[in-house]
This record gives structure tokens, C-alpha cells and sequence, in this order.
């Protein structure tokens, strides 16, 4: 068994897991504690695996921010994993400029993509703002999210409605 997720303690885990007997996947966001700052999104398996982890970076008073990592491992790629966690990363956020950090051969594919479905412009970027500088690399405790597709399908329902 995979250890615990960063935030949980083995037995919150347990506990979260046994909870949602329906979930296979787990949505972890972490915010950052202040107005700029490192954030995270881990999708994970019951068993605590992350699977697919997103690491960005938020400044409200500049109002920019920066992917700095993307990772979907294995049988999980190319299932829209890494779509859905920059979605919820740039959620609130969607007028900010995006930028991204060096780019692998995948990130050279992916981030045209996904800027011509979302309509916003990822540009290549290595440094960040003061404001984030000068935040520590900490995050807040994680929060359990319903997953993009289940709260889209929700949103639907009651717009139905």
C-alpha cells in the first residue's frame, strides 16, 4: 500500500477513503497560504498513489501565474489528467496571464493544445514575481474536491434544472 497523501495522517486517509466508497480517484488541492504563492493539485488512487500531480504558482496582485510541473504517470496518461488540474488551477484566475517553465517534447504538444481549448495563452516564462519569491514553499492543508467532471456534470444538472 502507498503511504498517505502529503496532509493526511494514514488514518484521515482511511477514514476520507471509506467515506466516498464510490470514488476510485481522489482530487487534493493545496492552496497557497497567502495572496501568492506554491499550490498543488494531486489526483490519487484509493490506495494514496498520486498518479497525476500538478505544481503552480499564483500571484494575486500581479495577477499572474505559472504551471512549474506537470506529471501523469503510466496507464493514467492521455486520459485528460493533466487538462483537468490546469483547468482547475487557472479556475478564478482565467483573465491572469499564464506562463509555463521550460517545456519537455510532451509540454511542446500539450500546452498549444490546451491553449487553443481554453482560450488562454501559455507562454514560456523561468522567472516569477517578487511576491512569490517571497513566499515560503509551503502549503495550506490539503482540501478533498469533487473531480472537474463530476462538478461539471453537476453544474449541467442544475442549469437543466
Amino acid at each position: 500500500m502507498a503511504p498517505s497523501p502529503d496532509g493526511f495522517t494514514d488514518w484521515k486517509w482511511k477514514v476520507a477513503t471509506l467515506l466516498r466508497p464510490w470514488r476510485s480517484e481522489f482530487w487534493l488541492y493545496y492552496p497557497c497560504e497567502a495572496d501568492a504563492g506554491h499550490q498543488m493539485v494531486k489526483v490519487c488512487e484509493r490506495s494514496g498513489y498520486d498518479f497525476a500531480v500538478l505544481h503552480f504558482r499564483i500571484c494575486h496582485e500581479c495577477r499572474h501565474g505559472l504551471i512549474a510541473k506537470i506529471r501523469v504517470i503510466g496507464e493514467w496518461t492521455r486520459q485528460g489528467y493533466a487538462t483537468r488540474m490546469v483547468k482547475r488551477a487557472i479556475r478564478g484566475c482565467e483573465t491572469y496571464s499564464w506562463s509555463t517553465t521550460n517545456r519537455s517534447e510532451d509540454g511542446e504538444l500539450f500546452f498549444p493544445t490546451l491553449q487553443a481549448a481554453l482560450g488562454t495563452a501559455f507562454t514560456r516564462r523561468e522567472r516569477v514575481c517578487e511576491h512569490i519569491k517571497a513566499r515560503r514553499r509551503g502549503h495550506a492543508r490539503p482540501r478533498m474536491e469533487r473531480s472537474p467532471t463530476s462538478r461539471q456534470r453537476a453544474m449541467e444538472r442544475r442549469s437543466a434544472a
